[in-house]
């Protein structure tokens, strides 16, 4: 093959691959070259050098450099060096109560300006304004100005116990005084942390916490005779199949965004608008809607047990000629009656446990039929 056949494919690869090889890959650290020194397994007798560890200045302050093995050396830094470390170790304490503190105000405050938003959404707009702050961490890092060597430590412990100097000078005066070996080395500087994620786990946390305050729960009973839309402020909300006995699964339960809005029925069959109600969903209550409830009640039924029982459930009528209820607490059961109490745990703690019943009012207990 001739040689300018050759140089033509030594060019093209080069046109292929150089670009590949050039672009910067994101690091969670980078090195910094300096050097490294055995010290002996003991440090009760080692000895540090009196001068600044990054700048050979007068050191003014001590560090604690602590080993796996907990065995510790203090590094001496001077005024400047340890502010500058102080602020390189800061950064992730910053950046993380940023990311933190914007997970928590996005959490509460989207629900409020989209209330439409659901889970899915709400959780990934959240987990991303939560990792806002965190691109800063990509910036690149500010250059190393002489007589300085470090960004953050200069000394740090490596592998196989060995100290890891930034400053080859330090590192010399360092075996001058304990004796060892001194080796070329790469000083890590880590300018990330797992703490770094805390943002958005909490941020997840937050947003379905705040999803589930700030939706409360509707059951939407419909005991018309045809299957029904209903609309929330003209969107649809959801269908419903007529419910003709009190069934435990009759209806639909859902979550509707909290605050003033518009309940619409319109008939599956053909279209036929069957009635709207202005409602008010309330933050962490329940609410029942019912469809044609006309002759029908609804009650609260509260059963003891254990020291709470009772002679007999108490009832609580819901309010009569109404289609749309706030309920006073929580349901234990849905349109069924509660586990009858045992005489054998009559003396045990017990509690209670309250039913949402219905049934046309002929056969609704007499506390709960409306007053004739």
């Amino acid at each position: 093959m001739p040689p300018r056949t050759h140089k033509t494919r030594a060019i093209a690869h080069e046109l292929l691959y150089a670009p590949a090889m050039r672009v910067p890959r994101l690091s969670l650290e980078s090195r910094l070259e300096g050097a490294s020194v055995t010290l002996p397994v003991s440090l009760s007798s080692a000895l540090v050098p009196e001068e600044c560890a990054c700048c050979a200045e007068v050191a003014s302050h001590r560090t604690a450099l602590t080993r796996a093995d907990g065995a510790s050396l203090l590094i001496g830094y001077c005024d400047e060096c340890a502010e500058h470390q102080a602020s390189s170790s800061s950064r992730v304490l910053s950046l993380t109560l940023a990311s933190v503190l914007l997970a928590l105000t996005s959490a509460a405050g989207l629900p409020l300006l989209a209330p439409r938003l659901g889970l899915l959404p709400l959780s990934a707009w959240v987990c991303g304004l939560a990792a806002l702050p965190l691109l800063l961490v990509f910036l690149p890092a500010r250059p190393v100005h002489p007589p300085h060597t470090a960004r953050g430590p200069a000394v740090v412990w490596g592998s196989e116990q060995r100290l890891l100097c930034a400053a080859p000078a330090y590192a010399e005066r360092v075996v001058a005084l304990n004796g060892g070996e001194l080796r070329s080395a790469s000083v890590p500087e880590r300018w990330a942390s797992a703490w770094l994620s805390a943002g958005p786990v909490v941020g997840l946390g937050a947003a379905c916490l705040s999803f589930f305050v700030y939706h409360p729960l509707l059951r939407v009973l419909n005991l018309g005779p045809v299957p029904v839309q209903v609309a929330l402020d003209g969107q649809r909300l959801t269908s419903v199949d007529p419910t003709s006995n009190e069934s435990p699964a009759g209806g639909a339960l859902l979550r509707v965004p909290a605050g003033a809005h518009t309940l619409s029925v319109f008939s599956s069959v053909d279209g036929a608008a069957l009635g709207a109600s202005a409602v008010h969903f309330e933050t962490g209550s329940v609410h029942l809607f019912a469809i044609g409830a006309e002759g029908t009640c609804f009650w609260l039924e509260t059963t003891g047990y254990g020291r709470e029982q009772r002679v007999a459930p108490s009832y609580q009528a819901l309010p009569a000629a109404e289609q749309f209820w706030v309920l006073p607490g929580g349901i234990d059961t849905w349109f069924a009656e509660n586990p009858r109490p045992s005489a054998d745990s009559a003396h045990s703690s017990g509690g209670l446990l309250t039913a949402l019943r219905q049934a046309p009012c002929a056969e609704a207990p007499q506390e709960v039929r409306p007053a004739r």
